[in-house]
């Protein structure tokens, strides 16, 4: 990805948040710290900026204070990241999604309010843009974690609206789709003047028009059991149209540094990997998903060692306090068909991936040494080169691999091109779906090995062109020996993989295909209740806003999960 200004800027969100902080007060009348600037004197630019980072928190959660983004709730959810349990209700807390909300809502959205009229009166359509491109991420985003929420009146407390009415998932869809046919109007307008400093793109406007072209064909799939009709035209018109992300160089992501303090700039996710306290208890990998990238072709996926760091391959030092089925093994009866219950197996010579199973309760034992952690991709921690270092609790840990100059992946060329091989599959859209596979693997290959190359290349253990291709055969030659079902699977599978660390797209595949239809089953109860269509809404929400009744249960489907009830597990 192309982009001039991403490793610089971090310093200047940090003023930017001080800055739109004191411009909400503003619009809640409070009068002013004369230190503060009010809306009127504020730089375009550093709301920009601010609205940013706020939109790479939504989505990677915030270091230091274990609050998770959006791609961790969907990982837990798909068996991407263990998820405690036992039942799906007992999973999380309202509370455990208040900081998305909040950064959503109180922040990213009031930003967006207060840049906009300063940004038109100054001709700075390009910002203007952005932010609506950015809204629509975050909004619909919101609509596919927690279905119907506010938006039409929403960050309208200036107005009197502090009790902001609840919109319908469908109509926030469609006011998004319009958001973002209204940015590519305005990157097609002669600005005055671009961006300073965009922390995505430079100030690209060609990138910005393929993200928001994605991004529609995004919403199209993924509303597609609503109004197939309508999606597959979308779908083709986009196609059609030749503007969307389609290489890697385009990706939309945001890139985190690798300073440690003041500020902390790092990925979220090496904080809690590396922080030299030990890894956090929310970070312990699904060995059902481990298990799909080590064994379930005759080689390893190429990808494998740069999403995970083994810390051991002897697990002679484990006994029953660490993990307990390594001694005692009693698989339950619910689990007859699955052999990755307690430890991922080395069919293909990778020994030592530890992980924990689905809704798996217990407490955390004293296991910081053997679990696996996240890697080089895209976190910018350690390449798995077989040197099995466990200093993950000293204070070299900080240094460890890229030390936390990683990425938060939102929108990939890989996942555009397995959105097509999905629809191409099941609505006929244009195009053909075991070609747009095939791409949409080579693409998220691609990027993992060029991403992770200053670690891996000369270690032996690197993803090579020849290892590249031959899974790619592996996964072609599955695809053409099987079924519609099995094909769709497939694709469902690469989507799970290419979205590692973005889990939403993993989430809302599952809830949307029901594939893969072979995830493992809960671990301590065999019925752990009706899967999580959605999720609690945040207790910060439900307790300050009367137009929010909170769930019975987070079992509501989205407006765009029409499937049965019992559909997914």
């Amino acid at each position: 990805m192309k982009n001039r200004f991403k490793n610089i800027g971090l310093a200047l969100v940090a003023v930017s948040i001080l800055l739109t902080n004191g411009c909400e007060t503003t619009e809640l009348g409070v009068v002013p710290s004369p230190n503060e600037l009010n809306p009127t004197q504020a730089d375009v630019d550093f709301f920009l900026n601010s609205i940013q980072q706020l939109v790479a928190k939504v989505h990677s959660g915030t270091e230091g204070l274990a609050e998770n983004g959006t791609a961790q709730f969907g990982m837990e959810a798909v068996r991407m990241q263990h998820s405690f349990g036992p039942t799906y209700r007992e999973s999380y807390e309202p509370s455990d999604f208040d900081q998305i909300w909040d950064d959503t809502y109180a922040e990213a959205l009031i930003d967006i309010r207060t840049m906009t009229p300063l940004a038109e009166e100054a001709s700075q359509f390009t910002h203007i843009a952005i932010a609506q491109i950015l809204e629509a991420y975050l909004i619909t985003t919101m609509v596919d974690m927690f279905g119907d929420v506010p938006y039409s009146e929403a960050a309208r407390g200036g107005e009197g609206i502090f009790n902001p009415a609840v919109d319908t998932g469908a109509s926030i869809y469609a006011a998004a789709d319009q958001l973002l046919q209204d940015a590519i109007v305005n990157l097609n307008r002669q600005e005055l003047v671009l961006p300073t400093n965009d922390l995505y793109y430079g100030g690209d406007e060609t990138q910005w028009i393929k993200a928001a072209n994605t991004m529609r064909l995004r919403l199209a799939v993924q509303s597609r059991l609503v109004n197939p009709a309508e999606s597959t035209a979308i779908i083709n018109s986009l196609v059609g149209g030749g503007q969307l992300i389609v290489d890697a160089a385009d990706d939309l992501q945001f890139q985190w540094g690798s300073n440690l303090a003041a500020p902390d700039s790092r990925h979220p996710y090496f904080d809690s990997n590396y922080d030299g306290q030990g890894p956090s208890s929310d970070f312990y990998t699904c060995n059902y998903y481990m298990n799909l990238m080590a064994n379930q072709y005759g080689e390893a996926d190429p990808r494998t060692r740069y999403y995970f760091y083994r810390q051991q391959e002897d697990y002679s030092g484990a006994d029953v306090i660490t993990k307990e089925c390594v001694t005692e093994p009693a698989i339950p009866a619910w689990w007859a068909p699955f052999d990755v219950y307690c430890l991922v197996p080395a069919t293909n010579g990778l020994n030592g991936l530890w992980g924990r199973n689905h809704l798996d309760d217990d407490g955390i034992p004293p296991d910081d040494n053997f679990r696996t952690l996240h890697g080089v991709y895209p976190i910018g921690g350690p390449f798995d080169d077989n040197s099995f270092n466990t200093a993950v609790s000293g204070s070299t840990a900080a240094t460890f691999g890229l030390a936390g100059a990683g990425i938060s992946p939102m929108l990939l060329a890989a996942n555009t091109h397995l959105m097509l091989a999905e629809s191409a599959l099941v609505l006929g859209t244009s195009g053909d779906a075991r070609v747009y596979l095939e791409e949409g693997v080579r693409q998220s290959m691609n990027k993992v090995a060029a991403f992770g190359a200053v670690l891996a290349d000369g270690t032996g253990f690197e993803a090579t062109p020849d290892a590249i291709n031959a899974h790619i055969a592996d996964i072609l030659a599955a695809y053409d020996a099987g079924n519609d079902t099995d094909k769709l699977r497939i694709i469902a599978e690469q989507v799970f993989i290419a979205s590692w660390c973005n889990g939403m797209e993993g989430y809302n595949t599952y809830r949307r295909t029901g594939q893969p239809d072979n995830l493992t089953p809960a671990t301590r109860v065999a019925d752990p209740g009706t899967f999580l269509r959605s999720m609690w809404y945040p207790q910060t929400a439900s307790d300050n806003n009367t137009n929010i009744t909170q769930k019975a249960n987070p079992d509501t489907p989205v407006f765009w999960d029409t499937n049965p009830e019992g559909f997914v597990d």
